[in-house]
C-alpha cells in the first residue's frame, strides 16, 4: 500500500473512472497522506470522516463533499471513535480528452490539473455549487456502470456536467498558491524518501535534506502540511505497513515488525494495539477463512 504517490490506475487505461465504498473502521482507521494523477470527488453518505487536503483539514458529516485535484497530497482519517460510510469517485483527465488541440482541455482541463484554476475544496449541503452536483454524484454512485452497451458515455457526460458547474465558482491562483505548490512538491520528496526507507533507521535531519530545509523548518512544515510530528508520521506509515503485510503475509509478527522498522517488538505490540485496537496477533487472526480480506488494491489511495 503505497502512502505517498499513488501509480496504479484506478478503472481501466482506456476509461479512468472508478467509484469506491469506504467504510470507516473497516479494519484500517484510515488512509495517510497521498496522492495520484485522477481528481477525487469524496462524498459523505454517514457519519463523520476527517479530511486533510494540502495543509486544510475538514470534519465532513452526512451529505458532505470534498473536492481533491488531481496531484494534490490529502487523507482520510476516521473522526474520534465515529463510524462512517463515504464515497470516493476518481477520473482522469485523460478520459474526457479528444485531441492535442483539444479546447476543452487547454482552456479548463489544463489549469485545473495544474492548479491555476482552483475549484473550492469543501462544500457542505448549503452551498450553491453543492446543490448542483450533490444530485450528478448520487447518479454516479447509484446507476450501475458498465452492465449496459453505451454506459461509458453517460459516465463521461455526467462528469463533464459536474466540471461545467464547477468552473463558474473555481479561482485563479495567487502567488500564496503558487508558493504552497513549492512547498508542496518539496514536501512530496520526503514522503517519497521515507517510503522508500521507512524500514531503516530515519532521522529528520535526512529527511528535511531531501526538501533542501533545515532540520528544524522542515519540522514545523511537516507538521502544518501532515498534521502530525515527522516522528509520529513516521510511525503510522511504519505501522499501516505492518498492517498490509499481517493482512497478506503468514510471515512471523517479529519478522514484519523488523522489516517495518521497528526493532523492538514489545513497543511495536503496543503502539499497534493504540492505532489498531487490537494486537497484531489478533489483527491476524480477525482475517480468518471465509473473512473479506481488504485488498491493498482496492483501497481509495
Amino acid at each position: 500500500m503505497s502512502a505517498y504517490q499513488e501509480t496504479k490506475i484506478h478503472g481501466t487505461p482506456g476509461f479512468p473512472y472508478i467509484v469506491y465504498l469506504g467504510i470507516l473502521p473497516e479494519h484500517i482507521n484510515g488512509i495517510p497522506h497521498h496522492w495520484h494523477e485522477e481528481m477525487e470527488i469524496i462524498y459523505v453518505t454517514e457519519g463523520v470522516i476527517s479530511v486533510c487536503v494540502g495543509n486544510n483539514e475538514y470534519t465532513l458529516s452526512d451529505g458532505d463533499i470534498i473536492l481533491v485535484h488531481p496531484q494534490t497530497i490529502h487523507s482520510i482519517r476516521q473522526h474520534n471513535e465515529d463510524s462512517a460510510s463515504y464515497y470516493n469517485i476518481l477520473f482522469r483527465f485523460s478520459m474526457l480528452e479528444n485531441a492535442a488541440d483539444d479546447t476543452c482541455r487547454e482552456k479548463y482541463l489544463e489549469p485545473i490539473y495544474n492548479r491555476m484554476l482552483l475549484m473550492p475544496e469543501y462544500l457542505t449541503p448549503e452551498d450553491p455549487l453543492h446543490c448542483q452536483i450533490e444530485p450528478i454524484i448520487r447518479k454516479l454512485i447509484d446507476e450501475p456502470h458498465y452492465q449496459r452497451f453505451h454506459e461509458e458515455l453517460l459516465i463521461k457526460a455526467r462528469i463533464f456536467e459536474i466540471l461545467h458547474k464547477i468552473l463558474p465558482f473555481c479561482e485563479q491562483a495567487d502567488s500564496i498558491s503558487a508558493n504552497e505548490d513549492i512547498v508542496y512538491e518539496k514536501l512530496k520528496r520526503s514522503l517519497i524518501y521515507i517510503e522508500e526507507h521507512y524500514a531503516e533507521t530515519i532521522s529528520v535531519e535526512t529527511v528535511a535534506a531531501e526538501s533542501n530545509y533545515s532540520a528544524s523548518h522542515f519540522a514545523k512544515l511537516f507538521r502544518q502540511l501532515t498534521g502530525d510530528s515527522f516522528t509520529q508520521y513516521l510511525k503510522n506509515y511504519r505501522l499501516e505497513m505492518a498492517a498490509v503485510l499481517l493482512r497478506n503475509e503468514k510471515t512471523k509478527i517479529s519478522e514484519i515488525a523488523l522489516s517495518c522498522g521497528f526493532s523492538n517488538l514489545s513497543y511495536f505490540s503496543r503502539a499497534f494495539l493504540e492505532k489498531f485496537d487490537l494486537t497484531p496477533s489478533d489483527y491476524r487472526k480477525t482475517l480468518v477463512p471465509g473473512t473479506k480480506s481488504i485488498d491493498k488494491g482496492s483501497l481509495c489511495l
